[in-house]
């Protein structure tokens, strides 16, 4: 029978990435509060609206919660908006409400934000106020006007914030290396869980996660590049060039030693699945190599200059040898081998040189 994962290690895993989660938005969460209060009372200084919704729903849609090209996003989104109000106040006012109107505006809505830019936001957003604007009747005493002015105020509120008030890119980039790391950690783990116990169907669902992880690399990715246009763009963000420096370093080694970890569970999985002998030296090396990867981006301890990580990926690397593990199959060589170059991956990524990690590995 397959084994899974205990319910305690994985609630305590979820809440591990939730927490993370949360460091990494609690910005943009905080943000997005703000700003719906300063377009609310905005467009009811401005412009005399008791209830100014649309205000406070183009701040909140503009801003989100991702750091991903922010700017460019709330720009789309900005423009989305206040075509789709535009756009459905002047149908409304002239055609009136009902299933045809519908369909007209939102055809209409997305014909006209399509031709003026190819994002997918601006387009869909353009649509779903549109819907909005048809559906729901105005206020008493205010008009499509009043709500397309509404919608203004709330995009001028969100690019402000979005160009003067940006996250710390670092602080989302940490909980993303953070993050990632431990999820690397997690199927290093389970691997040699399943090894342990000859247990084929488990490293294939572990070999299947491994395989679905580069999603959260892609995100980091994301993250990086918002990070590098927040650092160009806002004088408050200037700070910090040479953290997204290292961050730059780190997820390319990741990703290189990701995609030697996959070789690896994969050569795992297929010695479970046809009974080749594979010696408990190499589940004991793969959570040495898990703690290690754990440990990314943790400080020396007190009293001692090499981060943790660094030091355990040096002690792992003098004894991945094929004898020292008594790796004698063909799946317990290839192992090795993938564990060596993902040890001078992780070194590499935080600031060895190629040739000392490399002279660190047996002969």
């Amino acid at each position: 029978m397959p084994r899974t994962i205990p319910f305690a290690v994985s609630a305590r895993r979820r809440t591990r990435t939730g927490w993370q989660r949360w460091q990494g938005s609690w910005w943009q969460i905080a943000q997005c509060g703000l700003g719906a209060g300063i377009a609310w009372m905005l467009a009811q200084a401005l412009w005399n609206q008791p209830y100014p919704v649309f205000a406070c729903v183009a701040v909140v849609v503009c801003l989100g919660v991702q750091n991903n090209q922010r700017l460019r996003r709330v720009g789309e989104l900005g423009v989305g908006v206040t075509i789709g109000v535009l756009l459905g106040s002047l149908f409304v006012h002239f055609v009136g409400r009902g299933p045809l109107q519908i369909t007209l505006i939102v055809t209409s809505a997305m014909l006209v934000a399509r031709f003026l830019d190819s994002g997918i936001l601006l387009v869909n957003q353009a649509a779903l106020q549109a819907c909005f604007i048809v559906a729901y009747p105005p206020q008493q005493g205010s008009g499509g006007a009043a709500r397309w002015l509404d919608a203004m105020t709330g995009v001028v509120v969100a690019l402000a914030i979005a160009a003067l008030l940006p996250p710390d890119p670092r602080r989302e980039l940490r909980g993303r290396a953070k993050a990632y790391a431990g999820q690397l950690a997690d199927l290093l783990e389970d691997s040699a869980d399943a090894l342990r116990a000859g247990d084929a169907a488990k490293a294939q669902e572990v070999l299947t996660r491994a395989r679905g992880s580069q999603t959260e690399l892609d995100g980091w990715a994301q993250s990086l590049n918002a990070g590098q246009e927040v650092h160009r763009l806002s004088p408050l963000r200037r700070s910090g060039r040479s953290e997204l420096a290292q961050q730059k370093k780190l997820l390319a080694g990741m990703d290189r030693a990701t995609r030697n970890v996959r070789v690896a569970l994969r050569r795992v999985e297929t010695a479970l699945r046809y009974d080749e002998a594979m010696p408990d030296s190499l589940a004991e090396a793969l959570e040495s190599l898990a703690a290690s990867v754990r440990a990314v981006g943790e400080p020396p301890y007190p009293g001692e200059t090499v981060p943790p990580s660094v030091g355990g990926l040096q002690e792992l690397a003098v004894t991945l040898g094929p004898r020292t593990l008594g790796a004698e199959s063909l799946s317990a060589t290839v192992v090795v081998a993938q564990l060596r170059s993902t040890v001078v991956d992780l070194l590499q990524a935080q600031g060895v040189s190629a040739a000392d990690a490399h002279r660190l590995l047996p002969r």
